[in-house]
């Protein structure tokens, strides 16, 4: 099954503007005729509420943390193809472009999923109070990160005409095109409640005038066919889609599932259903506002997450079928309650009487509690073995106070950021009933991600309904807790015993041109399960390689991100120890006086096998792309390469500047943009000739090429003159005045 074409909504941070294009982009398309499935980056209930409106179908979510980044591309298609194939996916990001589990260096970051999917991003920015300075920030999103596709942005708030071609103005040196202007319109203001919109469920008639407006405004201000075009152009992957049936091992049951559902309950998952669906449970939505008894036939209860404080006096008028749930949870009636469903199992909530079936109080405060959570059983029982680890999410501003002592459902991992909890672990939830089999907590599962939850549940609710015990399937792989961000890093296969050894391989690669590495370089590079990258590597090879390989950058930018050797060294012998296949690529060739030759060794001191790709040197190939030969038989025969890391004169140095300036061939300098002055100097101190041309390329290959040409005794000055940066290459000598002057980046 292939990815159907598809874009990914992103913003540089929350609140500018990423429910409001996704949402009316999804209803747009749909208004023109297209099939769209929405889709929400992150644990997000509420987004995918307003997507199901807008497309028709139910919102779904896709987050390496909550179901493993091996189920991130077959959730995906399974959800642009239950029902009906569907013709375009649009996906809403979460929080700004970057920004994952913290501490967890942008893991189940939105441009985490845009990776694993290579899906390309359309940015939107408000615009409201900036007008040039736009351009930069688009400019540090698009080249940011070399394995995203920044394909176009939506200028969201623009205050007039004048405005919107002053930032189209600046934003065009970035080569990002602007596919939607979006005015400001105080009339799409959508009510909110915490960190998000109100639910579309609790606003009805209301949430649908809504997505109709948002549907025209954004037809109104974006370019669809050029978004359909965006979208048309993110490769067609390959791969099967997610399957509740064999997730649950095959599993059959015969039971009937009490699932809340109305205006206080409106969180659940859509492959919660799928799984329990899968397993032959039949659903019956029951509403703990106005329903007075449970489903004929309840042979299970799920009470999902919602807002129940915004409507306790309502749930607690609704005495009958508090006490429907108390009796059958007490005559063991398997239960299921996460957050909104702890609050209606405890004896009160905010002094309005609930179901009473847990000895809880509950009530609100001003405190928010919210992130991504590793948690472990702390009882065994209804979901879960004593220890079993899982993944989780937590969204509330209530608290639960015990008036006896209970069984602990969860202990939660003592957590990264203090900005998300205390380093200490913590207890959550409660494991009660005659055999333990209410499971109540603050914590969101995402059952797609441990399928084995919805298995126990399904085989419980069947013993419940016909005391026959089905036996559980085999344990599939579920969604591995990520321990610190290696939960991405070792194969999970390797789990039960120690990994085989893997392979490195050294791969030079460019410069800048992504057609210029060879065809073994190319196979590497398909073969490669982790890829050990720096900033000088051509971006195209980054956005080509397959899906689900992970790439490590390790640059070593002056005043900047650096990665010292040493630590390069040490991770090419972790991975590769891990089982992985390594491919370490560098701009240019990395063994012309790269440190390359360190990394071959560290990996046999390590007993790691290793392989060299050479590649293209700078030397040849930087030249060469502005215009400038390194050798012309009437000119100069051969070339020298000399790092100029250290000027002349440095006791380190090993150069003898004496000898290259007599050599009479041209002079290639890698490494000299700090000592330019130095080097120049020393060469007509050895009797260069000052008006020997002279041409320094900077960013060689890429669209940022620049060439500044001069002579000898003139070079230096020209390069400050200009901020000549890193990543540039000088060649002195007569060649150099073949430099490409005519080239568009020449200055």
């Amino acid at each position: 099954m292939t990815l159907p074409p598809r874009v990914l909504v992103a913003a540089p941070a929350s609140g500018q503007g990423k429910t409001t294009v996704a949402t009316g982009l999804m209803a747009a398309l749909r208004q023109r005729g297209l099939v769209v499935s929405g889709h929400k980056v992150g644990p997000d209930y509420i987004d995918p509420g307003y997507h199901a409106l807008a497309t028709g179908r139910r919102g779904r979510n896709l987050d390496p943390f909550l179901q493993g980044e091996q189920r991130v591309l077959p959730l995906l298609r399974h959800g642009a193809t239950v029902g009906a194939p569907a013709d375009i996916a649009v996906v809403e990001g979460v929080m700004g472009l970057l920004d994952g589990a913290v501490g967890r260096a942008g893991f189940a970051s939105t441009a985490h999923v845009a990776r694993l999917t290579r899906t390309p991003v359309l940015l939107v920015v408000d615009v409201s109070g900036t007008s040039r300075s736009i351009a930069a920030l688009v400019h540090g999103f698009a080249t940011f990160d070399p394995q995203l596709t920044v394909a176009g942005i939506i200028l969201n708030k623009v205050g007039s005409a004048t405005h919107e071609a002053e930032i189209r103005e600046a934003v065009a040196v970035t080569g990002v095109p602007v596919l939607g202007v979006l005015r400001r319109d105080p009339a799409l203001d959508t009510p909110s409640r915490h960190l998000g919109l109100v639910p579309a469920a609790e606003r009805a008639a209301a949430a649908r005038r809504t997505v109709d407006a948002l549907a025209g405004h954004v037809a109104a201000g974006v370019d669809l066919a050029a978004v359909v075009a965006v979208a048309r152009r993110a490769p067609a992957l390959p791969g099967p889609a997610w399957e509740p049936a064999a997730e649950l091992g095959g599993l059959t049951v015969d039971a009937t599932v009490a699932v809340a559902a109305g205006p206080a309950f409106t969180f659940r998952y859509a492959e919660t259903d799928d799984l329990l669906a899968a397993a032959g449970v039949r659903l019956a939505p029951v509403d703990p506002l106005r329903d007075p008894a449970l489903p004929a036939g309840t042979a299970g209860l799920y009470l999902g997450g919602g807002f129940p404080e915004m409507y306790a006096t309502d749930l607690a008028g609704n005495a009958p079928l508090r006490r429907a749930v108390a009796s059958a949870a007490a005559a063991g009636l398997p239960v299921v309650a996460e957050c909104a469903g702890l609050l209606y199992l405890a004896r009160d909530l905010d002094g309005a009487p609930m179901t009473g079936v847990l000895p809880l109080h509950a009530r609100m405060t001003d405190r928010l509690v919210l992130g991504y959570r590793e948690a472990r059983a702390a009882t065994a029982g209804l979901l879960a073995d004593a220890e079993e680890p899982v993944t989780g999410h937590e969204f509330h501003r209530t608290r639960v106070e015990p008036l006896a002592e209970s069984a602990p459902a969860w202990r939660f991992q003592p957590r990264p950021s203090a900005a998300h909890g205390t380093p200490a672990p913590t207890l959550d939830g409660v494991v009660a009933g005659p055999t333990g089999q209410v499971h109540a907590s603050y914590l969101h599962v995402h059952w797609a991600g441990h399928p084995r939850l919805a298995a126990r549940f399904a085989v419980a609710a069947h013993r419940h309904a016909t005391g026959v015990a089905v036996p559980l399937p085999r344990r599939s792989a579920d969604a591995p807790a990520p321990a610190a961000v290696r939960a991405s890093t070792v194969d999970p296969a390797a789990a039960a015993g120690p990994p085989s050894i893997g392979r490195v391989t050294l791969v030079g690669a460019g410069p800048g041109d992504g057609g210029l590495v060879t065809r073994r370089g190319l196979e590497r590079l398909a073969e490669a399960d982790v890829v050990v990258a720096d900033r000088l590597v051509p971006h195209a090879l980054l956005r080509e390689l397959p899906a689900g390989v992970r790439v490590v950058d390790v640059s070593k930018v002056p005043r900047g991100a650096f990665v010292p050797q040493e630590r390069i060294n040490e991770i090419l012998v972790e991975e590769a120890r891990a089982g992985h296949h390594v491919v370490r690529l560098k701009g240019g060739d990395s063994y012309v006086f790269g440190r390359g030759m360190e990394e071959v060794l560290a990996c046999r001191a390590a007993g790691v096998p290793v392989e060299v790709v050479p590649g293209i040197s700078s030397a040849v190939a930087v030249p060469e792309l502005a215009g400038v030969p390194v050798t012309h038989r009437g000119l100069t025969q051969g070339f020298t390469v000399v790092s100029a890391h250290l000027p002349p004169g440095d006791p380190g140095s090993t150069v003898d500047w004496a000898g290259v300036a007599r050599a009479g061939t041209t002079i290639v300098l890698l490494m000299a943009v700090q000592t330019l002055p130095e080097v120049a100097a020393a060469l007509l101190a050895h009797g260069m000739d000052p008006a020997t041309p002279a041409v320094s390329i900077e960013n060689g290959g890429t669209p940022q090429q620049r060439i500044l040409p001069a002579r000898l005794d003139g070079i230096a000055a020209v390069a400050a003159r200009h901020g000549l940066r890193p990543p540039a290459v000088t060649v002195v000598g007569a060649v150099a005045a073949f430099a490409d002057t005519g080239h568009p980046a020449t200055v």
